[in-house]
């Protein structure tokens, strides 16, 4: 029986890790043909393609280091370790954590897959990630920078730029996006920063005007407010942000909340139910974009522009997360549900097609298109 360790940000209670882990693997179930796999993670997990994994890592350690000496453990029962998705390689002691996982597998062919790099912390971090990126068979890095960064510090490695590791679960043959009538306004928010002891004005004023300007879709289109965790920390997670926002809508908002789901496949049908979905997680985003819901990104971080750009959405559509203009918002909401949204340039099918690269490698790559993409249209 041959064993895969998958290694990611597992069982954090956040969906976009989640569905990075279920590509992950089904690509290693499906593609490498793998029968077993470890799962990197504090928390028991199932996975439709090798069922319930045990937990593997230990949430209050008993001595230090005792989840770094689980991990080495978990490399030596497996046969190849597939870094799969999330990972932005930039600090020397986590990228030598997983040089050393590389170095006692059993395998001698390792992957990092719809990974970033940079920016990096030091000149060791570079060093160290130099020596990672040629150690991997292959390395499939999400966005243009960070191609230019690995081109420049391994011009050996075999690296490519690829996409995010989302749009594969489309090519999940059980898995199929149901049509479904749409109603609501989604809100999907994350703490960039949390209200402290004298508060946060950043927080506070971008919460401010984000209520403002749903409460005026809101009652102006009659749509309901759904907001949709995409991460279930019970202190860190995003429930706190949205209760914020909903006690600042009036009461004749109508509001809905939607708790954390571990199944990424349910949560993108989920998403294919609302109108229009306004997001500053990531994934939210990507998940809107690949449920064919129209999203309004307010982008808090470098990678939410990243992703705007990649799939080219409509600058209309995109909104500072520092400097957002309620009305501005409102507006976009108001019109977009009267006449329609602007699609982005990219189609879904050329993520898909494009995200699938992460496994040119694969022996059988070549057959991947014919076998696997049946029911799509490339365009």
């Amino acid at each position: 029986m041959n064993k895969a360790y998958l290694v990611g940000y597992y069982g954090m209670r956040n969906s976009g890790d989640d569905a990075l882990m279920n590509a992950t693997a089904w690509g290693a179930k499906n593609l490498l043909g793998f029968d077993s796999a470890i799962l990197n993670s504090p928390i028991d997990l199932k996975t439709k393609h090798f069922g319930l994994s045990n937990k593997m890592l230990i949430e209050q350690q008993s001595f230090p280091a005792q989840n770094r000496l689980r991990q080495y453990g978990a490399a030596l029962e497996s046969d190849c370790v597939i870094f799969g998705g999330g990972s932005v390689l930039h600090n020397a002691r986590d990228i030598d954590l997983k040089r050393d996982l590389m170095m006692l597998s059993s395998g001698r062919e390792h992957y990092a897959l719809g990974v970033g790099l940079g920016p990096f912390q030091n000149r060791r971090a570079e060093r160290s990630c130099k020596a990672f990126l040629e150690t991997c068979r292959f390395v499939g890095v999400r966005d243009e920078e960070s191609l230019l960064i690995a081109n420049d510090l391994a011009p050996s490695a075999n690296v490519e730029l690829t996409f995010d590791l989302a749009p594969s679960l489309l090519l999940d043959k059980s898995f199929n996006i149901v049509p479904i009538e749409r109603k609501g306004i989604a809100v999907c928010l994350c703490p960039k920063e949390r209200l402290g002891a004298t508060g946060n004005d950043a927080e506070l004023s971008r919460l401010k005007a984000i209520a403002k300007a749903l409460e005026a879709a809101s009652l102006f289109t009659g749509e309901p407010i759904v907001f949709v965790d995409f991460n279930g920390h019970k202190t860190l997670g995003d429930r706190p942000v949205h209760e914020d926002v909903a006690a600042m809508l009036s009461p004749r908002v109508a509001v809905q909340f939607v708790d954390y789901d571990a199944n990424p496949y349910r949560l993108m049908q989920r998403m294919a139910s609302y109108k229009v979905a306004v997001c500053m997680r990531l994934h939210a985003s990507i998940f809107g974009f690949l449920s064919e819901t129209p999203v309004l990104s307010i982008n808090y971080h470098s990678k939410c522009v990243g992703w705007c750009d990649q799939i080219g959405l409509p600058e209309a559509q995109r909104f500072s997360a520092d400097h957002l203009v309620p009305q501005d918002l409102a507006n976009a909401l108001c019109n977009g549900l009267a006449d329609g949204f602007e699609s982005p340039q990219r189609t879904v099918q050329s993520s898909i097609k494009e995200s699938v690269k992460n496994w040119r490698f694969c022996h059988d790559y070549s057959n991947i298109k014919t076998t696997l993409f049946g029911r799509y249209s490339f365009v």
